[in-house]
């Protein structure tokens, strides 16, 4: 398991994004078919968070 101190901020969906370029259909699209890695906090009512390292690599892949 990598360490989560090195993945950087958390990002809500919003601030992904930005990060990303992209709307929020296409956020939730990246998750649901596996692209993009995204937890629950534990006891939060909502909201799916996501690592900036993570934000940062699709990028990259995406440019190669």
């Amino acid at each position: 398991m990598e360490d989560l101190k090195n993945k950087g901020r958390r990002l809500n969906w919003r601030q992904a994004c930005e990060l990303l370029g992209c709307g929020k259909s296409k956020f939730y699209e990246l998750i649901k078919c596996g692209i993009l890695s995204s937890y629950k906090i534990k006891y939060a009512k909502r909201g799916i968070w996501v690592y900036e390292k993570d934000c940062i690599c699709l990028i990259e892949k995406q440019k190669n």
